[in-house]
């Protein structure tokens, strides 16, 4: 009888434990949110791993001190008036562009040396930058220059421009300027020279970067 009693208790304790969640040990554990885990894995020390990262500080120390030249270069090379707003706009001496893009090349090859891939997929990229800067880029440039001499001399003799459009109506320059913004931007491009010295700025901001760090 007694033996019937403890056996009955211990059948009664297992279907609690199985029926309760709370006791259940059996139950698998619930997944962790993949955002949370995300966040608890990148820590302090990733965040000083990116600071000390030597290519994105010798792509970021080229493009930014290049862009911060380019109202005195501006003074200097073209004789144009000292605007500090042309630090932030694209064109003028020297390219960023081509800055950044060598800076980080020449990191890379200082890193990883000049026979590894990544290397030279960095110098690939690099020349098509600087290519498109003095190409694509400069005749965008050329043309803004020209529709903005034609809308210029339009208006001071009130001629009117027609464009003829894909379906054969005609614009004139006032319905010109509302969908186009005038002027135009000209200094978009660079000259051979711009991209030249960037590429020779970048350059020389890698080599001091790896020379100092």
């Amino acid at each position: 009888m007694l033996k019937q009693s403890f056996v009955s208790h211990n059948a009664n304790a297992l279907c609690f434990s199985i029926s309760n969640p709370k006791f259940n040990s059996l139950s698998p554990p619930k997944k962790p949110n993949r955002l949370a885990s995300c966040a608890l894995n990148v820590g302090l020390q990733d965040v000083t791993e990116v600071i000390h990262n030597k290519v994105l500080i010798a792509a970021g120390f080229s493009g930014a001190i290049g862009q911060l030249l380019k109202p005195f270069t501006s003074v200097v090379f073209y004789k144009k008036k000292l605007d500090f707003r042309t630090a932030l706009q694209a064109g003028g001496f020297p390219s960023t562009h081509s800055s950044s893009v060598v800076a980080a090349a020449t990191a890379i090859a200082f890193e990883r040396g000049f026979d590894d891939s990544i290397f030279g997929l960095t110098v690939v990229y690099a020349a098509l930058i600087m290519y498109d800067a003095q190409g694509v880029r400069r005749e965008v440039g050329k043309h803004a220059r020209v529709l903005n001499k034609l809308t210029a001399n339009a208006r001071k003799g009130e001629e009117e421009i027609s464009i003829k459009g894909k379906e054969g109506e005609t614009l004139e320059s006032d319905e010109i300027s509302e969908e186009v913004k005038l002027p135009l931007k000209e200094s978009i491009g660079h000259t051979e020279v711009e991209v030249i010295a960037g590429a020779l700025f970048g350059f020389l901001v890698s080599f001091g970067v790896y020379s100092l760090m």
